[in-house]
C-alpha cells in the first residue's frame, strides 16, 4: 500500500511539473510553417481537393455579381473552412445540422467582434479629435489633420488594425474548430490558451499575408483564372497553418510521426462521431470530464512528452 501511494504522488508531481513546463512552452513560428508544409506533402489528394473546392467557390461572385459579393464571399468561406476543418481533423461534421449552426454562431461572434473593435476604436479615435479641437480650438485642428495625413499615421492605423484582427478574430475564431474537435468551446479557453503568443501569432499571420501579397504580385500579369487557382492553393495551405497553430495551443499531435506515436491518446483528445454524425456516448461522456481541468492537463501533458520527443 504505501508503494502504491508513493507512485501516485511520485506520478502526480511528475504531471504537475509538465504542465508547468508546457504552460511556458510558446509558439514555434518555425515549426508551425514546418508542419504545415509537411502536412501538405504528405496529403497531396486532399490538399488538390480542398484548392480546386476553394477555387470553384471563388467564381461564384462573377456569377452572383459584384452586388451580392461580400454576402457570397462570407458564406462560401465560412462553407469552405467548416468543410476543411472536417477533412483535416477527420470528423463526419458535413450533414450535422447541430455542429454546423452552433460553428457558425462562433464564426459570425469572431466577425461581430473584430467589426465591434474597429467601431470602439474609431470612436475613441474621433473623441480624442474632438476633444483636442476644444482644448486648442486655433491650432488643434490643423496639427490634428496634419498627423492623420502623415505616412507614420496611415502605417500605424494599418498595423493597429492588424492587431486587432489577431485579438478579435484569429484567437476567437478557435472556438469555431473547437465545435468541431469536441475540446472546449468558449471564448474564455481561447484566450486563456493563446495567453502570452499573441505576437507569434501575429507573425504567423503576417507572414501569410506576405506570401499572399508577393503570389498576387508576380500573377499580376498571368489568366486571371489561373491566378485564382494559385491563390486558391495560398489560401488553403493559409487554412492548414492556422489548423497547425490550432494543434498547438489545443494539445493536438502536430506532426505524422506525434500521430502514430500518439494514437490512442489523440483518439481520446478527439470525440468521434457515429454514423449519424453525433458524438458517441463514450466520447459524450469523455467531453463532460474535459470540462474539468483533469482530461485536458493529461493531453497537454501527453502532448508535452511528444514535442520533447520531436525536437530531440
Amino acid at each position: 500500500m504505501f508503494h502504491i501511494i508513493t507512485g501516485v504522488l511520485g506520478y502526480n508531481a511528475l504531471k504537475n511539473i509538465k504542465s508547468r513546463l508546457k504552460m511556458q512552452e510558446k509558439l514555434s513560428i518555425k515549426k508551425v510553417y514546418r508542419n504545415a508544409y509537411r502536412y501538405v506533402a504528405s496529403h497531396l489528394f486532399a490538399f488538390a481537393f480542398l484548392t480546386i473546392f476553394y477555387f470553384l467557390g471563388s467564381l461564384l461572385p462573377m456569377i452572383f455579381g459584384s452586388s451580392s459579393f461580400w454576402g457570397v464571399s462570407l458564406a462560401y468561406n465560412y462553407l469552405f473552412f467548416y468543410f476543411a476543418a472536417g477533412c483535416y481533423y477527420k470528423q463526419r461534421i458535413l450533414w450535422d445540422r447541430e455542429v454546423f449552426t452552433a460553428a457558425g454562431l462562433r464564426f459570425l461572434l469572431a466577425i461581430v467582434l473584430f467589426v465591434l473593435s474597429i467601431f470602439v476604436s474609431s470612436l475613441a479615435i474621433n473623441v480624442g479629435i474632438h476633444i483636442i479641437g476644444r482644448l486648442f480650438p486655433v491650432h488643434g485642428p490643423a496639427a490634428v489633420s496634419a498627423v492623420l495625413e502623415s505616412l507614420p499615421w496611415l502605417l500605424a492605423k494599418r498595423i493597429f488594425i492588424f492587431f486587432l484582427f489577431i485579438a478579435f478574430f484569429i484567437v476567437p475564431s478557435f472556438a469555431f474548430v473547437s465545435e468541431i474537435t469536441g475540446k472546449k468551446r468558449s471564448l474564455v479557453a481561447a484566450y486563456s490558451k493563446t495567453k502570452g503568443d499573441l505576437p507569434r501569432i501575429a507573425a504567423v499571420v503576417a507572414g501569410t499575408f506576405l506570401l499572399l501579397w508577393l503570389s498576387m504580385l508576380a500573377l499580376s500579369f498571368v489568366n486571371v483564372f489561373l491566378a485564382s487557382l494559385v491563390r486558391a492553393a495560398i489560401l488553403v495551405f493559409i487554412s492548414i497553418l492556422y489548423f497547425k497553430m490550432y494543434d498547438f495551443f489545443y494539445c493536438f499531435p502536430q506532426t505524422r510521426r506525434d500521430s502514430r506515436t500518439a494514437k490512442d491518446e489523440t483518439e481520446k483528445a478527439l470525440p468521434r462521431r457515429d454514423a449519424s454524425g453525433r458524438f458517441a456516448a463514450a466520447d459524450t461522456n469523455g467531453m463532460k470530464e474535459k470540462k474539468a481541468d483533469t482530461t485536458d492537463d493529461k493531453a497537454e501533458t501527453d502532448n508535452l512528452s511528444e514535442g520533447e520527443d520531436n525536437a530531440g
